[in-house]
């Protein structure tokens, strides 16, 4: 458990709450939770999961691959029918759930993660190559994280974009927005929407919405 307050004396008030009631071990400032390491600095704190991202590369078996620029190329979206079905889906699934739980520190990947799980029911060649592009481009970013910084003017801003009948299986759209509370990045999001939109705006207000939403 991670207690965070306003000032040391409500944190320490809160530890003797605790105390009272529980068994408690308090362990100091934070410095590694569930497998993010957490590094403070002067004017706030930076939130980064290499080793994990690390040990993922192990697991698929590209510790030593090559590094890519980027997480995806420019290419149109892979369809679910793309290739032949690989012979170990479970390692897909595996690699893919993986890459998941390393978007929490690292918003620069959440699109292109997104597009890999859409293919975790029945992976295909393509969409394995897809998920090696991710792991190249996670290679030569380990070292980058979540910068979270302290601000004296709190404002809640998002930015949201959404393409139109994108997915070429189902003709969804898919839309994605990144809300900052001042300076830091708190939330996001990449992710196909429900229905199918009839134009560019309606695909539009639907994200608009997810992320008014995501914002209140």
């Amino acid at each position: 458990m991670i207690l965070s307050a306003s000032s040391d004396a409500l944190l320490r008030d809160i530890i003797a709450n605790l105390r009272s009631a529980f068994k408690v071990k308090d362990l100091g400032p934070v410095h590694y939770f569930l497998g993010i390491d957490v590094r403070r600095t002067p004017s706030g704190f930076v939130l980064s999961q290499a080793s994990y991202a690390r040990n993922v590369l192990e697991r698929a078996g590209m510790g030593n691959c090559k590094p890519a620029p980027t997480p995806v190329d420019t290419k149109a979206k892979l369809s679910s029918g793309d290739g032949e079905l690989i012979s170990d889906s479970t390692w897909y699934r595996s690699i893919a759930g993986g890459l998941q739980y390393l978007t929490l520190t690292r918003p620069d990947i959440a699109y292109a993660v997104q597009q890999v799980c859409l293919h975790m029911h029945a992976p295909r060649t393509s969409h394995a190559t897809l998920l090696k592009r991710v792991l190249r481009y996670v290679k030569g970013t380990t070292h980058l994280g979540l910068h979270l910084h302290g601000t004296a003017t709190p404002t809640l801003t998002a930015y949201m974009d959404a393409d139109w009948a994108g997915c070429p299986d189902t003709c969804r759209s898919t839309s994605g927005f990144c809300i900052f509370l001042g300076d830091s990045l708190v939330s996001w999001s990449a992710k196909r929407q429900t229905i199918v939109s009839r134009s560019s705006t309606e695909a539009e207000n639907r994200g608009v919405a997810n992320a008014v939403a995501e914002s209140t």
